[in-house]
């Protein structure tokens, strides 16, 4: 016996529940592996795993609360004798005086010995949220029989760790706010999530929804927050994860990469790396997302914002149209502003030097910040913002009625960014690169994340997506399999997967980029977008009509969503917020649409259909009369 739990007080006192490779759970659904038969106790309130250097209990998100020797706690490395209370049941942890040595002494089990050629050797290209998500998953699976290095040109060394640059290095951290889907949170490590979703630089903005699973809603998070958690928990990982803080320059590395297992590619649909392989991969299709022959694309104006409106009311707004879309953390974030084919040829910046105008903002895209003249100034070109500088254009006028929309005062609005939403259909996402010789052996592509799938005018879409190909690759890359040479047929689930996400998260993002006219008619939204405007300058709308119904409109998405989201405006709130909003502006919002929620609903992808969740064989029940039971044939015995 390494490891047990035994019950102190409580209708489990007196019973011993083992400790195995299997995580532990406590909680009251019969298929925990402790069941607590006590209300405050949460469906599954906690967890007991075994790491490489100990034993670790995590609360998982409970109602009431774990505490661990009186005092309350998220995560707590154990120590033999440690007592665990949840509601009125208590237990002791007990681990045997050698096993107890082992830990103190962070002397690994003869189990934890790999032989070197056994090692799964696996690079990744990009070390973004899906890079380190992926790195990070994979390390968790797989212990010492994976070493996996990491590349990015954004890092850079200080010390003995890898941390993020700076602005003044041509780095400007994300501050983009995305909203995380508990069908891809929950598939983190307990550790990550732990690690990731701190108080205070979380919230629950949206309603639970198709996405949401164990009764968990969607997360707010701030991209760079997000980022920056992943790089820290990864600096702790050195016997698994190398940081090399420079780009992958798959250019002169054919050598390298052909003595890898694996290489991942998570730079983004503009990798060099993809790039190089190119051919491998297959060309993308983008007749499949084009109406009349011509690939629909849309661009998006980011302005960096803080409103001042609670989180129902701007849900409720951004649910019952089409041209604004507000994702926030605690009111600050972006509010992204769908423009159409005229706004957005005038969404420029201009070198004021040598009075030219000039792409950045949609290039790279870069991020434009607010001088204390009211200027937007891109710090890497020394561009300025073109509509900024015309502040009696129309343009401009607009992006004002869209802040008066969302309560952002002028002064709140600090900068501006843009990105170019365009969707293909990609052939394939895993491939062999090169095949296995005497001294090779053989080295299989994947595509994660945007390099996958680019879809970004959804805050998160793109990082769910991305997370969710993370894990499934992690999954399957970890599952059983003899020796390290790696097969066409091995990954055959996970294609499976990359497939169902690009058909699922794509047909969604479609369905957000046209629409269906009164002839039955698709058509791009920013056309529709379009007409609205012309017709509302033109002074071709009935203002008292257009609000009217608007206003039946938010009552009936806030009726819809009342039981789900808190704090929802009455009709006197909504219409006093309609009054201060100008004719043109509430026509365009009307003509525009509300969301398609019907459509783009439904049946989501779930990695567990092809790749379950890690499962650790129990161990043997023991045949000497009076000795522990393991976990799980305990709860059997008990029914």
């Amino acid at each position: 016996m390494r490891a047990s739990v035994v019950g102190l007080q409580g209708d489990l006192a007196g019973k011993r529940f083992a400790v195995a490779g299997a995580p532990v759970t406590f909680g009251r659904d019969e298929g925990n592996d402790i069941v607590l038969d006590d209300l405050s106790a949460s469906r599954l309130h906690a967890e007991l795993r075994q790491e490489a250097d100990g034993y670790v209990l995590a609360d998982r998100g409970s109602s009431n609360g774990t505490w661990v020797n009186g005092a309350p706690v998220t995560t707590h490395r154990l120590r033999s004798g440690d007592e665990i209370q949840i509601g009125d049941q208590t237990f002791r942890f007990e681990m045997s005086d050698a096993e107890a040595t082992t830990m103190r002494a962070g002397v690994r089990r003869p189990a934890d010995v790999v032989d070197p050629a056994s090692v799964l050797r696996v690079t990744v290209s990009g070390g973004g949220p899906v890079g380190l998500a992926f790195a990070l998953l994979l390390a968790d699976l797989m212990g010492p029989r994976v070493a996996i290095r990491v590349y990015n040109g954004r890092w850079k060394r200080t010390g003995d760790r890898v941390v993020w640059k700076g602005p003044d290095e041509r780095h400007v951290p994300r501050q983009q706010v995305v909203t995380i889907q508990s069908r891809q949170y929950l598939k983190l490590s307990q550790e990550m999530q732990d690690h990731l979703f701190t108080p205070g630089n979380f919230t629950e903005m949206w309603p639970k929804g198709p996405d949401s699973i164990r009764d968990l809603g969607p997360r707010n998070i701030r991209i760079a927050y997000f980022e920056e958690r992943l790089l820290d928990l990864a600096n702790r990982k050195r016997g698994q994860i190398e940081l090399i803080p420079e780009p992958f320059d798959a250019d002169t590395a054919r050598d390298y990469i052909a003595g890898q297992h694996v290489l991942a590619i998570c730079e983004g649909s503009r990798s060099r790396t993809l790039t190089h392989f190119a051919d491998r991969f297959g060309a993308a299709d983008p007749t499949l997302y084009g109406l009349d022959g011509e690939q629909v694309s849309d661009f998006v104006l980011g302005l960096r914002v803080k409103s001042t409106l609670p989180d129902p009311m701007s849900v409720l707004l951004t649910v019952a149209q089409n041209r604004f879309l507000l994702n926030s953390l605690r009111g600050e974030g972006f509010l992204n502003m769908r423009l159409t084919t005229q706004e957005a040829k005038e969404a420029v910046g201009i070198d004021p030097v040598r009075q030219l105008f000039t792409g950045c903002i949609q290039t790279d895209p870069c991020l434009l910040e607010r001088t204390p003249g009211g200027e937007f100034t891109c710090g890497t070109h020394h561009t300025l913002f073109l509509p900024a500088l015309l502040r009696g254009s129309a343009f401009w006028s607009r992006v004002q009625e869209g802040l008066t929309l969302f309560g952002v005062p002028p002064e709140n609005l600090t900068a501006v960014t843009g990105f170019q939403l365009s969707m293909v259909q990609r052939p394939r996402f895993s491939v062999r690169l090169f095949p296995p010789t005497a001294t090779t052996p053989g080295t299989f592509g994947f595509l994660l994340g945007d390099a996958a799938n680019a879809i970004h005018f959804w805050p998160g879409r793109g990082l769910n997506s991305g997370l969710a190909s993370a894990i499934s690759l992690a999954r399957c890359l970890a599952m059983p399999r003899r020796g390290t040479t790696l097969r066409d047929a091995d990954f055959t689930r996970h294609e499976a997967v990359m497939f169902m996400l690009q058909y699922r998260h794509k047909s969604r993002a479609w369905l957000q980029m046209v629409t269906a006219d009164e002839k039955g008619d698709f058509r791009a939204i920013k056309d529709i977008i379009a007409r609205g405007i012309a017709e509302g300058e033109e002074g071709n709308f009935d203002l008292a009509a257009d609000r009217d119904a608007l206003l039946t409109r938010l009552i009936q998405i806030r009726e819809r969503l009342a039981p789900r989201i808190e704090g929802l405006p009455d009709d006197a709130t909504l219409r006093a917020h309609l009054n201060s909003l100008s004719g043109p502006l509430i026509h365009t919002l009307l003509v525009s649409g509300p969301w398609d929620t019907v459509n783009v609903g439904g049946e989501e992808v779930d990695v567990d259909w092809l790749l379950e969740g890690p499962q650790v064989a129990p161990a043997q029940p023991p045949t000497v009369p009076g000795e522990s039971l393991p976990a799980p044939t305990a709860r059997l015995a008990r029914q």
